[in-house]
């Protein structure tokens, strides 16, 4: 399973969080993990779940996995698995298919790490980061 890849340096990846270093570090990841993204985009629900699994697995302690790893797992769907799975451009038969993958995908980790997390589209993250405080820094 290629994708459970992934989740390979999601720490790093989730370190020094701002706006330049997300976009720096959202390239790259595309980049490194290309084949394991379409891999993950071309799912069915049993393999959400299988892939689901196996991140839990990966990451529990005695069959579960903490507070602070679960937050950063869910972090590291929202801020690089799910924008990194939706298009960008303007076709909206591609929008709608990728759309639909990451619905399944959400209700499958929601389900399975018991939490309630939301996706986002990457344009929208990145409207979301103040490189400047009043202008100033």
């Amino acid at each position: 399973m290629e994708m459970i890849k992934l989740f390979d340096d999601y720490e790093i990846l989730l370190t020094g969080f701002n706006r330049s270093k997300y976009i720096k570090n959202m390239q790259v990841f595309k980049e490194k993990y290309k084949d394991a993204l379409t891999e993950l985009y071309r799912q069915s629900d049993e393999e959400y779940r299988s892939f689901a699994e196996a991140v839990y697995k990966r990451y529990s302690f005695m069959g579960k996995v903490g507070k602070m790893k679960k937050k950063d797992l869910n972090l590291f769907m929202i801020y690089y698995i799910f924008p990194a799975i939706l298009p960008t451009g303007e076709d909206n038969a591609e929008k709608e298919t990728a759309h639909a993958s990451c619905d399944r995908l959400l209700k499958t980790w929601n389900t399975y790490f018991d939490t309630d997390i939301s996706y986002l589209e990457y344009p929208t993250i990145l409207e979301g980061f103040n490189d400047k405080l009043f202008g100033v820094f």
